[in-house]
């Protein structure tokens, strides 16, 4: 391909992420407080958006390999997301109402993820087309990352400007909404355009049972590892995104500052993505997932143990001191999900060899739909947790207790520590590598001709 045209194909991912990240930061949060629905109820609804949703993954997957269309494989299912996700987009972040109802934001979540569905699914599995070799799987997964990269950086520069004249939630969560709409229907017709798509001349009309399909794939070894790898740092990364508001102001007590250091985040995740991109070239993908963990890790037993040391400083030293784990670990962020979409890529081919059929949809469903359950969970869980048991009120912030300003701590530090530990274990004794995936390859070769 040429590089406008996987710059055509990595850029569907930047509203996609520009709409998705901001669910944890800012959406949530307003729906609690600003809208007045409650935190429980915020956590409790966004977990059965996010369950209903999953439950669409693996029928999604199976329709992308069953039913392509005449434009190919994929681009029929890009095409159908833009509506639903600009629909989404408005209500989500464009609420004509100061007052919506329970019904009304899950709804809106619903149809959100629905179109999150729809586009990532197939964009994963397009990839599996686009980039055939190890390597090149990896460069063009990371220059989709990077997208998303731009995506967040977008929505977070757009609140730190907002800010400046206005610094309600509302008013951020609004310009954060226009500008996802602004980019949607141009990048999607850019992309269906310019990219190229696999064509199949004899499609299989045959719908099997997805959750069946799925059953199969519980067996195999070697998926199983990379996707609970997957979920947990995805947990990692949406406990940190759903409480960063709420620890910048309650924890550290810098809420002033949370729009522009978050700011200062992705902009380093972005080296950090060069950096992991360039590790994974030269040694490989699962050894440079496992160690962008153990970084993420040690960054974060250091921000632990510091904690201590700066609570009491003042203003400026304090912001010196949180803006410098923000930095250093903003250059973990970008690492290890990128590579595992490259890694489960490359065991849906060795699955393709093993079932003389591509899989990629369900593959990449399998793995997208346990994901989801992480990131469902890392925005419930310290919720419920918070509020119901150490009676954490989000309205009073400051005011509320020690007790509850220390748990905040411990969850935003020392669950991430576990997980991207017993993640970093899992990535490191994956089995499928560089020469493997050549001897793959090859047969898949064979087999086409």
């Amino acid at each position: 391909m040429k590089f406008y045209q996987r710059l055509s194909y990595s850029a569907l991912n930047l509203p996609t992420s520009a709409a998705g990240m901001p669910i944890f930061i800012f959406i949530l949060p307003f729906y609690a407080d600003d809208l007045g629905l409650g935190l429980s109820l915020v956590g409790i609804i966004f977990f059965l958006g996010r369950f209903t949703d999953i439950l669409t993954d693996p029928v999604m997957g199976l329709l992308i390999d069953k039913f392509p269309s005449r434009w190919g494989k994929h681009k029929h299912w890009i095409f159908l997301s833009a509506p639903i996700f600009m629909i989404a987009t408005f209500l989500i972040f464009l609420p004509p109402t100061s007052s919506p109802s329970s019904i009304y934001f899950f709804v809106g979540l619903f149809l959100l993820y629905s179109a999150f569905t729809l586009s990532s699914i197939t964009q994963l599995s397009w990839a599996t087309f686009l980039a055939p070799d190890y390597d090149d799987r990896t460069k063009l997964l990371t220059l989709r990352e990077l997208m998303a990269l731009l995506g967040m950086f977008s929505v977070i520069a757009i609140p730190a400007f907002v800010e400046i004249t206005d610094p309600s939630l509302q008013a951020k969560v609004n310009a954060i909404g226009i500008f996802v709409l602004f980019c949607i229907p141009i990048i999607t017709l850019n992309a269906l355009i310019q990219t190229p798509d696999s064509l199949e001349t004899s499609p299989r009309k045959t719908l099997d049972n997805p959750f069946k399909n799925f059953k199969k794939l519980f067996s195999n070894t070697i998926l199983i590892r990379i996707v609970i790898a997957a979920v947990l740092i995805a947990f990692c990364m949406s406990l940190n995104g759903a409480l960063y508001l709420i620890w910048m102001e309650v924890v550290v007590e810098l809420p002033e500052y949370s729009s522009r250091l978050m700011l200062i985040y992705y902009i380093v995740s972005v080296f950090g993505l060069a950096i992991w991109r360039y590790l994974s070239l030269k040694t490989s993908k699962h050894f440079a997932a496992g160690i962008s963990c153990i970084y993420a890790t040690i960054i974060l037993i250091s921000g632990f143990i510091g904690y201590w040391f700066i609570r009491d400083l003042e203003t400026t030293y304090k912001l010196i001191a949180v803006g410098s784990f923000i930095v250093l670990y903003g250059i973990s962020f970008s690492g290890p999900l990128p590579l595992i979409n490259a890694m489960t890529a490359d065991v849906s081919d060795k699955l393709a060899v093993e079932v003389g059929e591509n899989m990629s949809g369900t593959v990449f469903s399998f793995l997208t739909t346990l994901t989801k359950v992480g990131f469902a969970l890392a925005a419930v869980l310290p919720y419920l947790v918070l509020e119901l048991y150490w009676g954490f009120d989000i309205s009073i912030g400051t005011a509320n207790t020690e007790s509850s300003k220390m748990a905040i701590y411990y969850i935003y530090t020392f669950v991430p520590i576990i997980s991207y530990s017993i993640a970093a274990y899992l990535l490191f004794t994956h089995s499928l590598g560089r020469a493997d995936h050549e001897e793959i390859k090859s047969k898949l070769s064979k087999n086409a001709v």
